[in-house]
């Protein structure tokens, strides 16, 4: 006797077995400062995205720099992290690599000029810093604990995310996509263990309709079922909500996926209604809808670093 499966079972299964990763854009600084400045146009928030565009224009010199001094990983560590499912480059509880806080410094210097006031403030300041209380704070930022307890700390904290965003995307480009292990726990990036920033549904290549959720530090993505709760795995009951007027029509292609099991909300870009959509960058520019969903009782489950929410 034939078994009928619920819509959520059906929609599930239509994805396949595809657990495919995909390694960052070696222009993807580039590509999403583009996008940040078209979405600002005559954004309520225009100046904060063109200033994040400003930032993500650094971050791919940076990036650029970077990427032929960063070696790829020691083959036994890879091999040890295919075979148990552990992020090569794990975020949380690995070294922070060297050249984070040369990044840092060359973003702090670029900026001073165009910073907000607070973050003018903060810089002022950085050159007296401790090393060992900024690694810290990066430290902190990684492992996703609470907010720093200082001001200058706080208004630091979005600009040591942006390198430390440099520093692992050039270790993530060292890697092969082989190198990434294959059924790692899917609310975690399995090239470095952190959080999603969102979803994306692509488009126009081998991975045209599926679903990919976007690593907020190294910018890996990897493949998650098209209808399921990314943080608790859940399949029954997810819901979306959408921007509505002319917000909607700006941003056709964001929706934040609900999920009544363990009331996260996270973000899904669909390149199927834009194909321009950038996860970093759209999901700065529909703060709004994260005000929504709030009302209605579903908490943020993305992560981005430019808002330092942990």
């Amino acid at each position: 006797m034939q078994t009928l499966r619920s819509p959520e079972e059906i929609a599930t299964q239509a994805v396949g077995e595809d657990s495919s990763n995909r390694l960052p854009s070696t222009w993807v600084f580039a590509n999403r400062a583009e996008r940040l400045r078209a979405l600002a146009g005559d954004h309520a928030m225009a100046d904060f995205l063109l200033f994040c565009a400003r930032i993500a224009d650094l971050q791919q010199q940076e990036l650029d720099r970077l990427r032929p001094l960063t070696p790829r990983p020691d083959a036994t560590l890879l091999k040890r992290c295919r075979e148990h499912g552990m992020p090569p480059l794990d975020a949380q509880g690995g070294e922070l690599p060297e050249a984070w806080f040369s990044v840092l410094q060359k973003l702090a210097t670029a900026l001073d000029p165009y910073a907000p006031p607070v973050l003018q403030s903060a810089l002022l300041s950085l050159p007296g810093m401790a090393r060992s209380a900024m690694d810290e704070l990066a430290r902190s930022i990684l492992r996703c604990e609470e907010a720093p307890d200082t001001v200058i700390e706080l208004a630091l904290a979005p600009l040591v995310g942006a390198a430390l965003q440099v520093a692992w995307t050039a270790r993530a480009l060292a890697l092969a996509e082989s190198d990434i292990p294959a059924g790692f726990e899917d609310s975690l990036c399995p090239a470095c263990g952190a959080h999603p920033v969102a979803s994306i549904v692509r488009i126009g290549d081998a991975g045209h309709g599926v679903r990919y959720a976007t690593c907020s530090l190294c910018a890996c993505e990897w493949h998650v079922t098209r209808i399921k709760c990314v943080p608790c795995h859940n399949t029954k009951g997810i819901s979306y909500q959408s921007l509505e007027g002319r917000q909607g029509a700006l941003h056709p292609g964001v929706k934040a996926e609900t999920c009544p099991e363990c009331q996260a909300s996270l973000k899904i870009v669909s390149m199927e209604k834009d194909p321009l959509v950038d996860a970093f960058a759209d999901d700065l520019a529909t703060l709004a809808l994260d005000m929504l969903v709030d009302e209605t009782g579903f908490h943020r489950a993305g992560r981005n670093l430019f808002l330092f929410t942990p």
